[in-house]
């Protein structure tokens, strides 16, 4: 097995090991589910106002749109890549054609420069027009090599030992530094009041390489601080283990608060768990299999130059350690990594301590590029000479996994369907022979896949201004329907007790669960779009900032400035992030009853 996927798989095996450092969130009760689901037996019809864009938005239009986008031709649409670019021309076409308007950046003047002066006494030329493409400048980082050193004097004898990435440790970091520094071991580390525990006082970890457990102490004792009190407990073991993960949910994490005191890195170890068991799923092969292709793709990474920030639910940087490894790095305390931890669970007290005479360097080499992409912004201008300066947003990533050796990543559902759902929008929009009050802007992100790339673009350098912007509505994977089986693992992820009652009440085909900000009275506007639409609808509101309550899509860019926000997305299935992602799987008539639903609720929201 290749190198790629070893590190690869150690990150993945770790983390599933470590599981989610973040609150179990408390189980609705089944009134509230019920308050929440909107079903609609027969569509009322739609008001004049609405009615050439809502027709306008069919099933057959949709697969049309989508086939091309998701065909071979497009090579699976990665940021950067002559596929992405070709889906974005593409996109940007279709809006011209609809005389939507363009909102993206002027075309750099040809021959511009000191030596092409304009002629003395000539007019001035007339400002370029603006194009559909917002063009964003992105670092490549790739090839990124990591290598960790341990240094370990005793008296004037100096022992040298390396260790492997993929083997004895893991990181996801792909920057281009060194980080050299001594090494202090912070048990859990944890401050936290509520138990009378806190590993870092009076203790000074700044510039210093920091060895944690993960969880906290006491995980399997009732008589622990930490199981005392259910809301430590959810805190730090959440019941549902490493699946938690797949909520990709706002929360706690340890991490994130230790970066804070300023350690130069953070090194975990597992609390339960052995080394074997990492080992042993290293050795086992993966199995081929057609549907499932084994890929070892060269491993990238894109950043916005100049934006250091994370965003809000981004944890910080850790490097995932075995146990046998942290032992060679306490050495120096004459203690292995089990006899502090076990000083720790009999006392329920801190053991931190700064190993003497150890230092450990961690280097990472990486080659680096400046590559462009682009996000596709078009608008319609409002009605109202007083609010047109006011925007409502709908947007979706165009961009998908690209192609590797001779596999394509379609990405029909992934976003080809949420990118047609805004097509469909500005469309309808167009058509409407009365425009709303507000201006609409219609979206088209790069670099969702990468980290939400073009929409933090976007928020950092809007069309309009951020104050200006009443909404964002985000569509993501919008044409696979529910059946039975994927809203029980939608219920599981969103927390959401379905029981057989409820899914009596509903039609799995045209279920749709959206999660939106709280406080903007967007309930409403679902309720009353979906009477002329017919979706069995399940309203989530959250009063999270980080937008993450239903999975990590481009509205969290929004929610972390604060700008209310719609997130709607139908199944995710089996064939989620593979090369089956294909068009034929996907339903034309969910495309356009999501479309038509956005239409409506947007068309309502910017004609307040």
């Amino acid at each position: 097995m290749k190198k790629p996927f070893i590190a690869l798989s150690l990150i993945l095996i770790l983390a599933l090991l470590s599981g989610a450092q973040q609150p179990q969130p408390q189980q609705p009760k089944l009134e509230d589910v019920l308050k929440n689901l909107v079903t609609v037996e027969t569509p009322l019809p739609v008001p004049d106002a609405l009615k050439a864009g809502f027709e306008s938005i069919t099933a057959k239009d949709s697969i049309t749109i989508l086939s091309f986008l998701s065909s071979d031709f497009m090579e699976g649409r990665e940021t950067t890549m002559r596929g992405y670019q070709l889906a974005a021309e593409y996109a940007a076409s279709l809006m011209s054609l609809w005389k939507v308007k363009p909102l993206g950046d002027a075309p750099r003047p040809q021959g511009f420069g000191r030596f092409n002066p304009a002629a003395s006494g000539a007019p001035a030329a007339p400002a370029p027009e603006k194009s559909y493409l917002q063009n964003i400048i992105f670092k490549e980082i790739s090839d990124a090599n990591a290598q960790m050193t341990l240094e370990v004097r005793k008296g004037d004898a100096l022992k040298t030992r390396s260790f492997q990435a993929g083997i004895d440790y893991s990181s996801m970091s792909s920057t281009a530094e060194t980080i050299s520094a001594p090494v202090v071991f912070t048990g859990y580390g944890i401050t936290e009041k509520a138990a009378g525990y806190d590993d870092f006082k009076n203790f000074d970890v700044k510039g210093k390489i920091v060895i944690i457990l993960s969880e906290a102490p006491g995980k399997d004792d009732p008589k622990s601080p930490f199981q005392a009190v259910k809301e430590l407990k959810d805190k730090y073991f959440p019941a549902q283990g490493p699946m938690q993960m797949m909520r990709m949910g706002e929360g706690f994490s340890k991490t994130r608060e230790i970066a804070k005191l300023g350690p130069a890195a953070i090194l975990q170890v597992q609390n339960k768990g052995k080394d074997a068991d990492i080992y042993r799923s290293l050795g086992e092969p993966r199995r081929a299999s057609d549907d499932r292709p084994i890929i070892n793709r060269p491993r990238r990474r894109l950043v916005i130059p100049g934006i250091s920030a994370n965003m809000p639910w981004e944890q910080s940087p850790v490097i995932s350690i075995t146990r046998e490894m942290a032992d060679a790095i306490l050495e120096g305390t004459g203690s292995k990594l089990d006899d502090l931890q076990k000083k720790i669970e009999t006392t329920y007290k801190p053991a931190s301590l700064v190993v003497p005479g150890t230092k450990l360097t961690v280097a990472t080499t990486a080659k680096t590029a400046l590559v462009k992409a682009m996000n596709v912004l078009g608008f319609i201008e409002g009605s109202d000479p007083a609010l047109k300066d006011e925007v409502v947003v709908i947007g979706a990533h165009l961009d998908h996994l690209g192609k590797y050796e001779d596999y394509v990543f379609n990405g029909a559902d992934d976003n080809g369907s949420g990118s047609v759902g805004v097509l469909n929008v500005a469309r309808a929009m167009a058509l409407s022979p009365r425009k709303p009050k507000r201006s609409v802007v219609f979206a088209l992100w790069t670099g969702e896949e990468e980290g939400l790339l073009g929409s933090r673009y976007y928020v950092m350098n809007p069309a309009f201004p951020q104050a200006n912007t009443v909404a964002y509505f985000n569509l993501d994977m919008i044409s696979r329907p529910y059946d039975e089986k994927t809203i029980q693992r939608m219920s599981f992820m969103m927390n959401i007790p379905i029981s057989q009652d409820i899914l009596k009440k509903i039609k799995p085909a045209t279920f749709l669960p959206v999660s939106f900000s709280a406080g903007a009275g967007l309930a409403d506007v679902l309720r009353t779009a979906d009477q002329y639409v017919g979706l069995d609808l399940f309203l989530r509101e959250t009063q999270s900032q980080t937008g993450r309550g239903m999975g990590g899509s481009d509205h969290s860019s929004f929610a972390a400035e604060k700008i209310p926000w719609i997130f709607g997305m139908a199944s995710m299935t089996d064939d989620y992030h593979q090369t089956s992602d294909s068009v034929e799987k996907v339903s034309g008539e969910l495309i356009e009853k999501i479309s038509r639903l956005a239409f409506a609720s947007i068309y309502a929201i910017a004609d307040k």
